[in-house]
């Protein structure tokens, strides 16, 4: 067997690869990819390889030399802007928006992060389980997963540029609002009366166009139906403009709040910005869901968390549900080519802290229906119970590593070739092991029942065992049989479903006996004796039956039911029977014959005269 497991190691290890970190090495790239370069050539010079095989090399390596070769080049915000005093708050709300198209750019990265993660988990395993038929592809798989490791890292540099500059940015913002007294915001609010009178204009306008359009649809006419739809969408866009202006003249007021730390006032205006986004749409209104975002953090820092949170309404509520979705799904790390968030780990952990419990339910629920068997050995109803707990938990383990994102492929070998090896070497085990669970559920075989296997094997299931059973015999022997016997060949339970049998004792008398005085006679002494069998039972009566009419006697059988488990000895039982068979005869004088042979000479009449003597029957 450690040969066979051995095999199946060596051989799944002439098939793997590993991944070919010379390609995103940054130290020796570019020699190296000379040297791929060389070697992609020379395949396609000896035509070792399918020519698509070799274009596809070539455009993997172009791309991983473009890549490898990138260089990183990030706009910064002129925080200088941030130290005038004139058009302070035009110069807050630009930087404010720099922030946001960061924040909405590091969402992307992240996003393409994960893909990129996920292909090179993808890859990762192609290479590393590479079979012999695909080796042609392996350098196709190096060079892709190369690229997606350059375009990782190129990534993460870049994420940490953003998160850098939006620091650095919004601790301006906030020691410029914490160091300015007020804005000066006395036209603010005309302007935002006349973009919400033209508003109102633009969506009178639209519905009208709307309305005409749903006529042009019903009468098919396409030529006006298309320039209708062009003048909404202008109208739209109009509205939208107008929307963003609202939004930046609304910020301007919230800026003036939180400099004098009014946080009723910021919350007023800050649901007002919100209802206002609901109705927005495109990238430009996700920036300034980012930059409204940002906003209420930096009012965290001025304003305190406490006084936010407790004046809050139902949608800042909300926004700190989305916080916290997005914290537990953010990546903490990385292991084995797969991202693992906060969420996953406490679903990992969740789903092993519910088969740890279900596992104990489990157990008490064995203990439980226990009573059931209550001649079942603790030693029998523990194992049942401990087997189907470490088999719970094992299962739910074995989930957890997966919804992790955990390569499995490697256990999965292992436990293929041990399951072979198990396979062959434990076949008998397992087998009884399965038919003791089987006769512990099915309750065929329960202790205490009379069960016959074959001739010579009868008794009381005295346990029941995962692995075996045991048998004592009329003998008192304890006998253990294997569990799959009971499974595999025919079993006679003498008491499944009714604990009553019927047997048969024979007896024989003389030629001329009356058959009603026997029948009189056996049946009332039997009624009269004190021996143990089914009285007054109907169907289950005492009767007498003529078997058989021999050469020496006529042969009766007397037929009684008794309770299988009143004796464990079926032979005594019928021997007290027969006693009383032989006294009943005996005593009314019932012949019970010999068993007879006539036996008749006969001799040749010449030597009969000749000795003078007649023929003789010898009895």
């Amino acid at each position: 067997m450690k040969y066979f497991i051995l095999f199946i190691f060596i051989l799944s290890i002439s098939f793997s690869a590993e991944i070919d970190i010379k390609l995103f090495d940054n130290n020796q790239n570019k020699s190296y990819f000379a040297e791929i370069e060389q070697q992609i050539l020379e395949a396609q010079k000896s035509k070792s390889k399918n020519i698509e095989i070799i274009n596809a090399e070539k455009a993997h390596l172009k791309r991983l030399e473009e890549a490898s070769s990138q260089k990183m080049s990030f706009d910064e915000f002129d925080l200088n802007l941030l130290s005038h005093e004139n058009n302070l708050a035009d110069s807050i709300l630009k930087a404010l928006f720099y922030v946001s198209e960061i924040e909405v750019k590091i969402k992307k990265q992240n996003d393409i992060l994960r893909d990129i993660q996920n292909k090179l988990s993808v890859l990762k395993k192609r290479i590393e389980n590479i079979v012999e038929n695909d080796k042609e592809f392996l350098l196709s798989y190096q060079l892709q997963y190369a690229y997606y490791r350059v375009q990782k890292s190129h990534i993460e540099t870049r994420l940490g540029l953003f998160s850098f500059n939006k620091k650095k940015v919004v601790n301006s913002i906030s020691d410029s609002l914490k160091n300015k007294i007020d804005f000066s915001l006395d036209k603010v609010d005309n302007e935002i009366t006349k973009i919400d009178e033209n508003s109102k204009k633009l969506i009178q306008q639209k519905t009208g166009y709307e309305i005409e359009l749903e006529k042009e649809i019903i009468n098919e006419n396409d030529k006006n139906k298309e320039t209708l739809e062009k003048e909404i969408k202008k109208l739209e866009k109009l509205l939208q403009d107008g929307f963003f202006q609202k939004i930046d003249l609304l910020n301007k007021k919230i800026l003036n709040t939180l400099i004098d730390k009014n946080g009723k006032e910021y919350l007023k205006l800050y649901e007002r910005v919100n209802t206002i986004l609901l109705n927005l749409n495109g990238e430009l209104a996700e920036i300034y869901s980012e930059q409204n975002i940002l906003i209420r953090e930096i009012a965290k820092k001025i304003l305190g968390n406490t006084k936010i949170f407790i004046n809050t309404s139902l949608f800042e509520s909300k926004s700190y549900i989305e916080q916290f979705k997005k914290y537990f799904s953010s990546t903490l790390f990385v292991f084995n080519e797969q991202a693992i968030t906060l969420l996953s780990i406490l679903k990992a952990l969740f789903l092993i802290t519910a088969g740890f419990l279900f596992g104990v339910f489990y157990k008490r629920w064995i203990y439980k229906i226990s009573s059931k068997w209550p001649n079942m050995s603790q030693m029998s109803l523990k194992l049942t119970a401990n087997v189907g707990y470490y088999l719970i938990v094992f299962i739910t383990i074995m989930i957890a590593m997966s919804s992790l994102g955990i390569d499995m492929s490697s256990i999965s070998l292992i436990a293929g070739a041990l399951s072979i090896g198990i396979g062959f070497g434990l076949q008998t085990v397992v087998s009884n092991f399965i038919a003791g669970i089987i006769l512990m559920f099915e309750r065929t075989i329960r202790i205490g029942d009379i069960i016959e296997i074959s001739d010579v094997l009868k008794g009381t299931v005295a346990d029941i065992r995962i692995r075996s059973t045991t048998i004592k015999t009329f003998d008192n022997i304890d006998i253990v049989i294997p569990n799959s016997s009971f499974i595999q060949n025919n079993v006679i339970n003498w008491t499944l479903d009714d604990a009553t049998r019927r047997i048969h004792i024979s007896f024989g008398v003389a030629y001329g006996t009356k058959i009603e005085k026997v029948k009189e006679v056996i049946l009332s002494e039997l009624k009269n004796s004190d021996l143990t069998f089914l009285r007054n039972v109907k169907d289950k009566e005492p009767e007498i039956r003529l078997e058989n009419m021999n050469t020496s006697s006529v042969d009766f059988e007397l037929l009684v039911w008794v309770k299988a488990n009143d004796k464990f000895k079926p032979n005594s039982l019928k021997s007290d029977f027969m006693i009383l068979i032989y006294n009943a005869l005996y005593k009314h004088n019932i012949e019970i014959p010999f068993p007879q042979l006539d036996l008749h000479v006969k001799k040749d009449l010449k030597k009969e005269n000749d000795s003078g003597r007649d023929t003789s029957t010898i009895l």
